[in-house]
């Protein structure tokens, strides 16, 4: 009689299925996921070209702004330049101008203080300078020309007073000299009346010393500057209304002042 005897399972020879399989499934996860890398690392590289190339085009843009500025500079300062060499030979002969009256005062003054002027010889004198004075204010730019003339005119019949001291008197012809002197050394911006062309108007002047006189319209769209040689006044271009606007402004300390380019009268030639 035969027994069942149970005997141990002897291990599988056969290789397990499922190592292969995760490994076909990786070669076919890389072998899928190759094509986009690479699309990807494609383009991050057309994203760095791109940035590159929008880089210099605005390193060159700025380049190009830095040479138009560096061109516009130029010319300003030529300009400048130019205007500043007729203002210092302009200059120089007001400061002449202006040496020769202190030397005058001074020297009259010295004269008074010893005592060597007599009356006689003084009041001719005084009336010479006054003359030479209101010559003076009728030659200059014509800014409170009126005021000026005035003052002048009652300057005369000052000196014609017989009750003012002759030393009052000298020294009220000594002031106006000085005021007209301070003219020199300041600029000035107001608010006057304009006839020109038959026409009546009210403009904004400003003045520069001695140096040159404008007008603009109280609307901005009008301007102009006073020509010596002429003895009238010349219009500006529009393009000059906003500059002449500005200096305006800084003459009457309404905003810090600035370098302006006002165009500047030509020089008087001498006959």
């Amino acid at each position: 009689m035969f027994r069942h005897v149970l005997l141990p399972e002897r291990a599988s020879l056969k290789p397990h299925p499922v190592p292969f399989l995760h490994r076909c499934r990786y070669l076919l996860l890389v072998s899928l996921a190759a094509p986009f890398a690479f699309a990807a690392d494609l383009q991050n590289s057309l994203d760095v070209v791109e940035a590159t190339n929008r880089s210099a085009e605005q390193s060159q843009a700025k380049v190009d702004a830095l040479s138009r500025e560096t061109r516009i500079l130029l010319e300003e300062y030529r300009s400048l330049k130019e205007s500043a060499e007729y203002q210092e030979a302009y200059t120089r002969e007001l400061q002449n101008l202006e040496n020769a009256q202190r030397a005058q005062i001074e020297s009259l003054n010295l004269q008074i203080a010893q005592a060597r002027i007599t009356r006689q010889r003084i009041l001719p004198l005084m009336r010479s300078m006054v003359d030479t004075l209101e010559k003076f204010v009728v030659l200059d730019l014509p800014f409170h020309q009126q005021e000026r003339i005035s003052a002048v005119m009652q300057l005369r019949q000052r000196l014609d007073h017989p009750d003012i001291p002759v030393s009052a008197r000298f020294r009220l012809l000594l002031e106006a000299y000085q005021l007209e002197q301070d003219y020199s050394r300041t600029v000035e911006a107001w608010r006057g009346p304009l006839q020109r062309d038959g026409e009546n108007l009210s403009v904004e002047y400003l003045r520069l010393g001695r140096t040159a006189l404008y007008y603009q319209s109280l609307d901005r769209q009008l301007s102009g500057y006073w020509d010596q040689q002429l003895q009238d006044w010349v219009t500006l271009d529009a393009a000059h209304n906003r500059a002449l606007a500005v200096a305006m402004r800084v003459a009457r300390n309404q905003t810090a002042p600035d370098l302006l380019a006002l165009p500047f009268p030509a020089a008087a030639v001498a006959p």
